[in-house]
């Protein structure tokens, strides 16, 4: 069985880290750079019959938005509604936050992340 966690984020240096951090763990990293590109793997990983068994999303990104993508993902007539999505962001604001919880994310995380919670969070949603 496949462990593949989708990172989304339009830093580089970030999503380095996550690769290498959840590489390390074992997990198959998949990355892209803001939401759009997240949408275009999804789609292309269904084609393929391979599944994303976890995302990872920044909120701030160009052409379209962490919490737009996760609305997205999340809509009900998205085939990959029942991925957990894990917000990672330097945002802290509560009402984000909130807005993250109505669209479906199954977490929050500030950056800069530790990797052991990190490593802690994925494990609760990927066996």
């Amino acid at each position: 069985m496949g462990r593949n966690i989708l990172a989304i984020d339009d830093s580089p240096t970030l999503r380095a880290s996550l690769k290498f951090v959840l590489s390390d763990a074992g997990f198959n990293v998949i990355q892209g750079e803001n939401g759009l590109e997240g949408l275009e793997i999804l789609k292309e990983m269904r084609k393929e019959g391979k599944r994303i068994n976890l995302i990872i999303s920044d909120v701030n990104m160009p052409k379209m938005n962490g919490l737009e993508f996760l609305k997205e993902v999340k809509s009900t007539q998205s085939p990959d509604k029942f991925i957990p999505v894990i917000i990672l962001t330097t945002e802290s604001e509560a009402t984000l936050k909130q807005k993250g919880k109505e669209f479906g994310a199954s977490g929050w995380m500030t950056k800069p992340f530790k990797p052991n919670l990190l490593l802690s969070v994925v494990k609760k949603f990927i066996r």
